[in-house]
């Protein structure tokens, strides 16, 4: 596989050229991404092979807050020269949750920012797009707290607003230097101790914060609950209702005109995914979705070394996709973990003229160390989570799979499994009518290695022209 040539005589690339004639397109590609370092990446590899097939972008929530995912994802696509292609908004938080702020494990492996903490307008002069991000349907909060004085910004999130700009800096790398203990201040969102806990209920990178669950005053409402938190985690960003998200719509209405011509490619949590198939159960049989998340032959990579981070941000709605009808492809840690990238294959993308190369090898150069300071397994290099799963999208016979109808657990305890957990569902296994998930489980990494860099690197030369 070649990377396109996105250049025409008009300077347009051509994802800006189709984005907005998506009738024409044969193949269509939605993608649904939680943008931080590795989703960048993601829609780097996406822009050197398929940029006439990407008709949008839906930015969730998960490595960041959504509102900050939206912005990334509108930057790198800038960046690239897909200023015409949409990002929509997704949903905010989890399907369990009224709202989300992203753990500070997150800030370890994307940067505060999402993007490797990099200023994407130091890389080159910004493409401006036609009233920015004003398509974003920030249209009201599941819980109205205007009544007790709460910093809303315009994106709909809540802010700590008590500390000047250095004490904000230094409590950031505070937080991004303790991550390794914040176990110790969140609980598994089990649904027995959500049942329990008083409104509003704040999802921390798919966990509950310990201080409120373990809470014994009167019900927390307000500042006294969203206040704390975001002097912990900088912003709580709080949910909207998905069938609002013009995400959502895009999915429904995308399988609809395309069917399984579509394929949706989702980086993050699929809650996104779940929201569409809850609102339009028709389009489940003509979902084709090639999803990055889960673990079925490895240890997971969250706190308890079960589950997956972009399933255990939602595992109800990550159940409620693996059962549906729709035709999943699982890109899971099982494949992932054997596509290290390691510094020397990154290093020549910093020599190509034109700022481009050089933004992808310091995004590279940040998740790479931030991958060996977190587990000398990773010492070689960082897993590619997002790319590979673009790259299975683009060419199927970069993986095997097998074929197995699965679930995810919601719960933690006997005879429940481990909250996130993707497994085999009894329930299903000798149903000769069940769905079943295609699930990755080896891998020619050098072949997809080789089609990373070399994208990565003939993208970032064409741009440099």
């Amino acid at each position: 596989m070649d990377p396109q040539n996105q250049t025409g005589e008009t300077g347009e690339t051509g994802a800006a050229a189709t984005a907005n004639d998506s009738q024409e397109i044969t193949a269509p590609i939605i993608l649904d991404a939680d943008t931080g370092t590795d989703d960048a990446l993601a829609i780097g590899l996406l822009m050197a092979y398929a940029p006439e097939r990407l008709v949008s972008v839906i930015a969730t929530y998960g490595n960041v807050l959504q509102s900050v995912a939206q912005q990334n994802t509108r930057d790198v696509l800038n960046l690239l020269g897909g200023s015409d292609i949409p990002v929509l908004d997704g949903c905010r938080c989890p399907s369990w949750a009224e709202g989300f702020a992203a753990d500070k494990a997150c800030a370890h492996f994307h940067g505060d920012n999402g993007i490797a903490d990099l200023n994407i307008a130091d890389y080159a002069r910004m493409e401006t797009t036609a009233g920015g991000t004003a398509s974003v349907l920030y249209n009201g909060a599941v819980y109205d707290f205007s009544s007790n004085n709460i910093d809303f910004t315009a994106a709909g999130t809540v802010s700590a607003g008590m500390f000047g700009a250095n004490q904000q800096d230094a409590k950031k790398t505070a937080q991004r230097d303790a991550w390794r203990d914040e176990p110790q201040s969140l609980l598994s969102a089990q649904p027995d101790v959500r049942a329990h806990m008083a409104a509003p209920i704040i999802s921390i990178g798919g966990y509950l914060p310990r201080q409120q669950a373990d809470a014994s005053s009167a019900p927390q409402r307000g500042r006294n609950t969203l206040g704390t938190l975001a002097d912990e985690y900088g912003k709580v960003e709080m949910g909207i209702v998905p069938g609002d998200t013009a995400g959502v719509k895009a999915i429904i209405d995308g399988v609809h005109q395309w069917g399984k011509n579509l394929t949706v490619i989702s980086t993050g949590p699929l809650t996104d995914i779940a929201a569409a198939i809850t609102i339009a159960p028709d389009i489940a049989p003509q979902l084709r979705l090639v999803m990055m998340g889960g673990a079925l032959t490895q240890q997971g990579n969250c706190f308890d070394m079960v589950s997956e981070t972009n399933i255990l941000q939602d595992p109800e709605s990550a159940d409620l996709v693996l059962r549906s009808q729709a035709d999943v492809t699982m890109i899971g840690l099982d494949v992932t973990h054997r596509c290290l990238l390691p510094s020397e294959l990154t290093e020549p993308w910093s020599q190509i003229d034109g700022g481009v190369g050089r933004f992808f090898a310091d995004l590279a150069s940040f998740m790479i160390k931030a991958n060996e300071d977190a587990d000398s397994a990773f010492a070689v290099g960082a897993p590619l989570h997002d790319p590979l799963a673009v790259a299975a999208a683009l060419d199927p016979t970069l993986v095997q799979t097998f074929d197995v109808a699965l679930r995810v657990d919601v719960a933690t305890g006997d005879r429940q499994g481990v909250r996130g957990r993707t497994i085999g569902d009894m329930a299903r296994l000798n149903d000769p009518t069940a769905s079943c998930t295609h699930v990755a489980i080896a891998v020619d990494s050098m072949r997809f290695l080789n089609m990373f860099t070399g994208g990565i690197s003939a993208l970032s030369q064409r741009l440099a022209k």
